[in-house]
């Protein structure tokens, strides 16, 4: 079959790139200190780690609306990680390449946000600036150029790429007002339309379990962020025993929540569960081990990587030869269970890529289906052969201490590939370190290698070898840092 060729025509519309939970860089608007973007995070302790914790946590004046303590500056640019509240890459190449694919650069707008705060205020800030930059760029002098060749297009609309907790923003948008009609197309990548587990995992962080900041620290931070209420599970996730709910109320208290931010969120929920967006497109990572349900544990929640086996025909749990349910792993991008990431109701086809959440937005597919909306494709199947097809599971650990060895794992690999791994440091130190995977004797497709690392820092894990890169972020800090 000859490769497809990808049409020449742009359309002339407006981008908006809205990125996702942790994906904004934030600083303190008083004494302009970075808390969240830090380019040089290798020389951070877990006690600097902590104070940024403590920073960021939302204070009783900003939930009643005294906003502006701390301000968004601009997409993340650089990679970040926080223990408790997990790591985000950066969007600078997504960016570039709409900018360099639009009809102008100036067609294109990044929209930071306080990812702290709720999805319901977010969304509200991004109608407005949507808005804003529909009417900038209709009256550009690229968009009149444009129109003078090609009258019949008519005014731009807008063309809406958003990742994880961005694609929750774009649906609040449409509850602001008459939007419907200016939108031409929405592209969510790994958006957890129904939640996430490791959200409710973030919520309990400071009831126990292997932490690096102090769980006093966690317990005052965590539950005070509404937007990381809003990305909790809402659908059948938590394990009861001989059958899974819905987490209620009282379960998301359980879990470490303060009530009133909890009846906040599920009313949220419950007021947007019919939005639909128009013409949409949807990514879903795959191929990571991902948390799909929980079980309490006295006050802690002890994540899960699968789901019970239901009868399709009347949903009931369908049990082993022991009487107990039967379990499936569905898997997801590290981050987001992949049916997690359907929106419910809607028609759109998913296009899965094996990425972990975070760089899914760096993914070379996904850069390909937002720069082809911009040529008018809306659809996996009109792609043809730019879009990669299969992959392969990279895990590591969240965090290490500093020249102690850590197992890089590697599994479904095929053997037809000739597969490289490296481990970088991205926060400043620029340290390269070449690991070599070694096949695990009687376990077909699994590939380890062994990686210690002498200096704290942010180091981003590497292989390379399949459709395109796989990476993953390893945080490395000192154990005499601890608190």
């Amino acid at each position: 079959m000859s490769k497809q060729r990808v049409p020449q025509r742009l359309l002339h519309d407006a981008v908006i790139v809205v990125p996702g939970i942790m994906g904004s860089a934030l600083k303190d608007a008083e004494s302009g200190k970075q808390l969240w973007g830090v380019r040089k995070l290798f020389q951070y302790s877990a006690r600097m780690h902590t104070d940024r914790l403590r920073a960021l946590a939302v204070s009783d004046e900003e939930r009643a609306g005294d906003i502006g303590r701390i301000e968004p500056t601009g997409l993340l640019n650089v990679a970040d990680s926080l223990p408790g509240l997990g790591s985000a890459q950066p969007y600078n190449q997504l960016v570039k390449e709409l900018r360099r694919t639009a009809v102008h650069r100036s067609a294109v707008l990044a929209f930071p946000y306080d990812w702290r705060l709720s999805v319901a205020y977010n969304g509200g800030l991004l109608a407005d600036a949507a808005r804003r930059h529909l009417k900038a760029w209709r009256e550009h002098p690229a968009h009149a150029h444009y129109l003078s060749g090609r009258p019949e297009a008519g005014p731009a609309r807008i063309l809406f790429v958003a990742h994880s907790m961005g694609g929750l923003l774009v649906r609040e948008l449409l509850c602001h007002g008459s939007f419907r009609d200016d939108i031409r197309a929405v592209l969510t990548v790994g958006t957890p339309f129904s939640g996430s587990v490791k959200a409710a995992i973030m919520l309990n962080s400071g009831k126990g379990g292997p932490l690096l900041l102090p769980p006093a620290d966690l317990r005052e931070s965590v539950p005070t962020m509404p937007g990381l209420y809003d990305l909790l599970p809402s659908y059948r996730a938590l394990d009861i025993g001989a059958e899974m709910r819905v987490p209620t109320a009282d379960d998301l208290v359980a879990l470490g929540g303060r009530r009133d931010l909890v009846q906040e969120t599920l009313h949220w929920r419950e007021t947007r569960q019919s939005t639909m967006l128009p013409d949409h497109s949807m990514v879903v990572g795959l191929g990571k081990r991902t948390l799909q349900s929980y079980r309490m544990q006295s006050d802690r929640a002890i994540g899960q990587r699968f789901m019970f086996v239901r009868d399709r025909s009347d949903d009931r749990v369908l049990l082993d030869t022991q009487k107990r349910p039967r379990t499936e792993d569905r898997k997801g991008d590290g981050t987001v269970y992949q049916f997690a990431a359907h929106l419910r109701g809607g028609n759109a086809q998913p296009v899965t890529v094996f990425q972990e959440h975070g760089a899914l937005a760096r993914s070379r597919t996904v850069i390909d289906l937002a720069c082809g909306m911009l040529r008018g494709m809306r659809h996996p199947d009109e792609l043809g052969s730019m879009l990669g097809e299969g992959g392969f599971e990279l895990e590591v650990p969240e965090w290490v201490e500093p020249g102690v060895p850590f197992t890089v794992e590697v599994s479904g690999w095929d053997g037809a590939l000739g597969l490289r791994c490296t481990a970088t440091e991205v926060s400043g130190l620029g340290e390269v370190v070449h690991l070599e995977l070694r096949p695990v004797p009687g376990e077909e497709g699994r590939l380890v290698a062994r990686c210690a690392v002498s200096r704290p820092g942010l180091y981003e894990i590497e292989v390379v070898g399949g459709s395109e890169p796989v990476t993953r972020l390893v945080l490395v800090v000192a154990s005499e840092q601890h608190l």
